[in-house]
This record gives structure tokens, sequence and C-alpha cells, in this order.
């Protein structure tokens, strides 16, 4: 049998009225960072703002961005070499080509999905943009905790890209009435995290 790791959810609800507090660890009882978890039951209206993707150090910076449906992204580049960002993916493909600075405009996500980026260049800049379908969408922080709503209802969806089967899985969990829960996953062993994340490199396309 392979060897696989896990992710615990630990769910602390204080009480009927107050946030949950969520922190997601693995069988190493490590934080996991960028986890993203969504209410499917709690709508979230789409933000005025527009998002960042930024590039630091030859590296996507956030790594996984959350967005809602509608929302644009601006794609700074704020290394001292171009960079040449693109996407294949279902919900939003592109391509902006070779720049620095601050020159490209925002692109407007209007399809919800999970859009992965690269770069022509630097095949191991990997990102994730997150498009949530005006649902209640939140991602762990380096420690791996997140907060929900009191009234989060009993079912949450999570996201992360180290979860078995393809890039695009997500797991449904059911939340007991227990004031503190642990709720295993699978993640993929560490020799298949590398495979899996070499299989998200688009490699030089354009």
């Amino acid at each position: 049998m392979k060897p696989f790791l896990v992710m615990a959810l630990v769910f602390t609800i204080h009480n009927a009225w107050a946030d949950i507090s969520v922190q997601v660890i693995d069988e190493n009882h490590q934080p996991v960072p960028n986890a993203v978890i969504t209410l499917p039951n709690h709508e979230q209206k789409t933000p005025d703002s527009i998002a960042v993707m930024d590039q630091v150090n030859v590296q996507f910076s956030p790594r996984v961005l959350v967005i809602q449906k509608g929302q644009s992204v601006s794609f700074p580049n704020s290394d001292d070499i171009r960079h040449n960002v693109y996407s294949f993916s279902a919900p939003k493909a592109f391509q902006i080509k070779l720049y620095k600075g601050n020159s490209t405009a925002p692109i407007l996500f209007d399809k919800p999905g999970l859009v992965v980026l690269g770069c022509n260049i630097h095949d191991d800049m990997i990102g994730y943009i997150y498009v949530a379908n005006h649902e209640f969408v939140i991602k762990t922080d380096k420690n791996g905790k997140a907060t929900l709503p009191a009234n989060a209802g009993d079912r949450i969806n999570i996201w992360d890209e180290n979860l078995s089967s393809t890039i695009n899985s997500t797991k449904t969990l059911v939340l007991g009435e227990e004031a503190s829960q642990t709720i295993m996953l699978d993640l993929l062993p560490s020799a298949k995290q590398a495979e899996h994340k070499q299989a998200t490199s688009f490699g030089k396309k354009f």
C-alpha cells in the first residue's frame, strides 16, 4: 500500500453566535497554508476592488489567490526580469506577453473555477486563482488558520493543490455538532506531489 499524508481540519466553535476558528494541519501537525474553504450556502458579493497577483523572486505572490466571479486581477511584475504570464484553464485562458513593472491592464475573471497560472520563461512558476461563484470563500493563512461565520452550516468545500486526484479536486466535508472537530483528508505523498506539480507546468507554449 502506498504511503499517504493526512490533512486534518480542526474546528473550534466558541458558541452558537461566535465565528468558527478553523485550522488545517497535516499528519505531522504542521500547518497547511493556502487551503481554500468555501461555504456553498453562503452568498458573497463581488468586491469592487481589484485583486493583485504579483511576481516576486521568480514566484507568483500569493501562490493562491481567491476572488469572486466578476472580479478583476492585476498582474504587476515586481522582479527585475521579465515574465510572460498565461493560463490555458477553462474559466480563463489568457496570455500577458513579456513585460516588467505595472504596464499591464487588469484582467476580468467572469467564470468560476480554478485558473492555473504559468510563466513561459520560468517553468517552475506556478500559481492558482480560485474564482468563487458568489459563495463565501477564504483561504488558510501561514499558520493554516481561517475564520468562518457562526452560521456556516453543516457542509464546507475545501481545495488544496496537494489533494489527490486531479488539480481541480474539491472535497466536501460534513460538519458535526461537536465544539471541536477533526476531519481527515488524504494528501498526495511527497513523490506524487512533485509529479502533480510537474503536470501543471505548461512548458513553453508561446
